[in-house]
């Protein structure tokens, strides 16, 4: 086992460090976790919209008033509108990337995706006439993948614009925010005009034309079922190996955040895709990668005084999903003993959860949440109150702990083992020295 690895280590090293510096792929990640707390935010409009407790005469009732009207408003704005906040982070991260103006990229490429956006007629009430509208489906999750690649078409035209000169430079003496706005014009032109003449004098729906090449294939792979198993198993490999090596998965999986960004806020709308951050974090990487929430506590009647040391000093981060003092500290890095149960555990989960979630004995998540939410908590949360999620990671968390115990135990005998013949060193050097 330790030689196999050792094998993987430096492949899987090249590709997190190429992936580190790759702009494209850093700028996505950006532009995702920088929308995230306004998704957040969001969520807990629509939570407090749909409270998970209380009676269904008296929810129907609290429903039904103007109050949680404007709460799903809240909701809707920030939840709706992540495409727009999504294009505009991956654009100014990437263009400060590059060294060039990274608001004016932000803003071109959310004034891009509005663009992009065809308009639609509003229906007549009484005797006005028919106006036109903006929809939202568009900017929202639905419009995702179109804001990811306009927030790198953006950057990228205003890099060559640099580059051939096509910008319109002022002198030294102008204010540098004017310089800067002009210097954005023609790159502005050649982006925005084109678009505004495919969409609305051409009749082209350029979002019609990326669901059907990118986003539905994504989306029917989320689907719960065999297809969304095969994916999920693939993350969760990806991600135990690379944690074994001692490297930090999130450079790895840094670009499938916006898949995962999509689906839940798509699952809002009823779209029922179980590949998303939270499915994963609350069901299956219970504690963190690896499913490690049980190892501390399973550490705890460990015989060997370091392991019940560092269980004592990893079990409080592990409830909130963190878990770097036990890969680092025990260590589960590198380490034979735990790479079998590692990988296992969470696998298992996965199986339990896609059949729950296929049968439909549980929900998929459709909220975000924080990640730090204990799991139980957090799929409680992020279901909008389901009984049923509780218990499916209650179940994985036990599953886990089954898993893990034998390999545990093995790996207690060996160490405890090995302080015991240590410890007759101690008093004869004591002795000696006195």
């Amino acid at each position: 086992m330790s030689n196999m690895m050792e094998r993987l280590e430096k492949p899987l090293m090249r590709i997190a460090d190429k992936v580190g510096q790759q702009p494209h792929l850093n700028a996505i990640r950006d532009g995702v976790v920088g929308a995230l707390p306004l998704v957040l935010i969001g969520s807990l409009f629509m939570l407090v919209a749909q409270p998970p407790l209380g009676s269904q005469d008296a929810l129907a009732k609290y429903m039904a008033s103007p109050f949680v009207g404007h709460l799903l408003t809240g909701f809707r704005l920030l939840v709706g509108l992540v495409g727009l906040y999504v294009a505009f982070g991956v654009a100014h991260s990437l263009a400060r990337r590059y060294d060039l103006d990274a608001l004016s990229a932000g803003l071109l490429s959310a004034a891009g995706l509005l663009m992009m956006n065809g308009m639609a007629i509003a229906v007549p009430v009484g005797a006005e006439a028919a106006g036109k509208f903006l929809p939202m489906a568009n900017l929202g999750s639905g419009g995702l993948f179109m804001a990811i690649l306009i927030g790198l078409l953006v950057p990228e035209v205003q890099r060559l614009a640099r580059k051939y000169k096509l910008e319109i430079r002022l002198p030294a003496g102008v204010p540098p925010a004017v310089g800067r706005s002009f210097s954005a014009l023609l790159p502005g032109i050649i982006i925005l005009v084109p678009l505004w003449a495919v969409v609305h004098l051409l009749g082209i729906d350029l979002f019609a034309l990326i669901s059907d090449y990118l986003a539905k294939p994504v989306m029917a792979m989320s689907k719960p079922g065999m297809s969304v198993f095969l994916v999920m198993l693939a993350i969760i490999l990806i991600d135990s190996v690379v944690w074994l090596l001692g490297i930090h998965a999130v450079a790895i999986l840094a670009p499938i955040q916006s898949i995962w960004l999509m689906n839940i806020t798509a699952n809002a709308a009823g779209a029922g895709l179980l590949n998303t951050r939270e499915a994963l974090q609350f069901y299956i990487w219970v504690g963190g990668s690896g499913a490690t929430l049980v190892l501390p506590f399973l550490l705890l009647r460990a015989k060997a005084v370091g392991l019940r040391a560092i269980a004592k000093v990893g079990a409080l981060p592990a409830l909130f999903n963190i878990n770097e003092p036990l890969i680092f500290g025990v260590p589960v890095m590198m380490n034979p003993s735990l790479a079998i149960p590692f990988i296992l555990a969470p696998v298992v989960a996965l199986i339990t959860t896609v059949v729950a979630t296929s049968s439909g004995l549980v929900p998929v998540p459709s909220l975000v949440v924080p990640w730090t939410l204990p799991g139980p908590i957090g799929a409680f949360l992020s279901t909008q109150g389901s009984w049923a999620a509780v218990a499916l990671s209650l179940v994985n968390i036990a599953l886990a702990a089954l898993i893990y115990w034998p390999f545990v135990r093995a790996m207690d005998r060996k160490m405890a083992a090995a302080e015991a013949a240590a410890m007759p060193a101690t008093p004869a050097a004591t002795g000696s020295s006195a």
